[in-house]
């Protein structure tokens, strides 16, 4: 439920080197390398949406998808539906499910989750 496009932001030029696609901080959960800055297989930060720069909501794409989503499976079946994202923020408890989904059975990522 977000943007991705598989590689560091743009395909040949990458991000432009600011301190919004390359923070003072990186997150310590980071699984590359962190050479990339945030933008590892997404958008750069500086990328202008209609509602703004990508770094200001990219977590919040999961969010915007949320009730129309819902809205589509009741119009395409009459009823109630369920729709699981797993990408949520917070509020969209109210249209969806967060799937925990992704992680192995074994204790490291039960612990983790």
């Amino acid at each position: 439920n977000e943007p991705a496009n598989f590689v560091a932001g743009d395909l040949n030029d990458g991000c432009a080197k600011n301190k919004i696609n390359y923070p003072p901080y990186v997150p310590q959960v980071r699984i590359d390398d962190g050479s990339s800055g945030l933008s590892e297989k997404t958008l750069c930060g500086d990328s202008v949406h209609s509602k703004g720069l990508h770094y200001d909501i990219h977590n919040m794409f999961g969010w915007y998808q949320s009730e129309p989503t819902l809205d589509g499976v009741r119009a395409a079946t009459g009823k109630r539906g369920l729709v699981l994202s797993r990408s949520t923020y917070v509020g969209s408890g109210r249209w969806v499910a967060h799937w925990l989904g992704d992680n192995f059975s074994n204790w490291t990522n039960l612990k983790n989750s």
